[in-house]
């Protein structure tokens, strides 16, 4: 193997893939949210449950799906229904105030593993990724280095992923006390919650326009 190559794409993978995760979105809401909950290891798992969506959509380019993934129809339908659902999740968020701000805070009803799945997969703006940068970095990995350099760009960008969410998480869990005993956490809940439910009308508008 080239090593002087694969460092190279790796590097690629990381870059762009940092320039991905530090962009406000539903994945990271998510992580802000439970992080306050459950501790500075939320990043880890979340981003395991991301990484196996992606899995799947580099198999489906690897085996020839991209057209699905570039149909106008499948954008727009993702649109719609994720925008719909992030809206309702922002709402199931916001609407329990009230409770206690403890670490007895409502359950949700799914992992923190299934919650990186979730959370990628009902945001239309990941398989727009994949048809722009993501594509394009799987394209450059193959002219280099066949199907190994893919796999090396992918494990660039999951280290992208993995470095940063567990930097958020970490962050978050620390300030933990400190919020809870000022009271400031329903309104960083709150704040969050708003602009989760901006992203979704966002999403939905993109998808109705």
């Amino acid at each position: 193997m080239d090593y002087a190559n694969a460092a190279i794409l790796l590097s690629i993978g990381f870059v762009v893939g940092i320039s991905g995760a530090v962009m406000p979105g539903p994945l990271l809401i998510y992580t802000i949210q439970e992080s306050l909950k459950k501790g500075k290891w939320v990043g880890a798992l979340v981003i395991l449950g991301h990484a196996l969506v992606e899995v799947f959509v580099f198999l489906l380019l690897a085996l020839g799906m991209l057209s699905f993934f570039s149909s106008q129809e499948f954008v727009r339908a993702a649109s719609i229904i994720g925008g719909a659902a992030l809206m309702i999740m922002a709402f199931d968020s916001a609407k329990d105030l009230n409770s206690k701000t403890d670490l007895k805070i409502k359950k949700r009803p799914y992992g923190l593993v299934m919650g990186g799945i979730i959370y990628t997969a009902v945001n239309p703006g990941f398989p727009i990724w994949w048809l722009t940068a993501g594509t394009r970095l799987l394209m450059e990995g193959y002219s280099q280095l066949g199907l190994p350099g893919m796999v090396i760009v992918l494990i660039g960008h999951w280290g992208a992923d993995l470095g940063w969410f567990l930097f958020v998480s970490l962050t978050a869990s620390k300030s933990e006390r400190f919020l809870f005993e000022k009271g400031w956490y329903k309104g960083i809940r709150l704040g969050l919650a708003a602009l989760l439910a901006v992203i979704g009308i966002y999403f939905f508008w993109t998808g109705t326009r």
